[in-house]
């Protein structure tokens, strides 16, 4: 038997919640025509509403609360923020920007585990 631990179910509810942005903003940019930067920001705020749902009672165990909403925020910003300076060094050293998606897509998720884990969910 497989035991899923908490960042096996962190994993799938990152996908999930990758599925759901993608879902919305395409959803809003083909169906809507509306501007895809608008699209996106409407499907992060919906797709982060989902994770912090599934994250709390399912990877973590943990009971929903105005601070641990706070916390989980604040780590997502956190990893925004991070997601763009990582790309935006790698574009300004010259790097591909493949380079800077496999840097985003391999460190930023172990941070923001171990940032929800450590001060999230603490």
């Amino acid at each position: 038997m497989i035991i899923a631990t908490s960042a096996h179910r962190f994993v799938l509810v990152g996908i999930a919640a990758t599925f759901l942005h993608v879902t919305v903003a395409v959803g809003i940019v083909e169906m809507v025509a509306w501007h895809p930067s608008i699209a996106n920001g409407i499907a992060f705020v919906i797709a982060n509403i989902f994770s912090y749902a599934a994250n709390t009672r399912w990877s973590f165990d943990a009971k929903y609360s105005l601070g641990s909403w706070c916390r989980f925020i604040s780590v997502s910003l956190a990893a925004w923020f991070l997601t763009v300076a990582v790309s935006w060094v790698v574009a300004v050293a010259g790097g591909s920007y493949l380079l800077g998606i496999s840097l985003v897509i391999t460190i930023i998720p172990l941070l923001s585990y171990i940032g929800h884990r450590d001060f999230t969910f603490r």
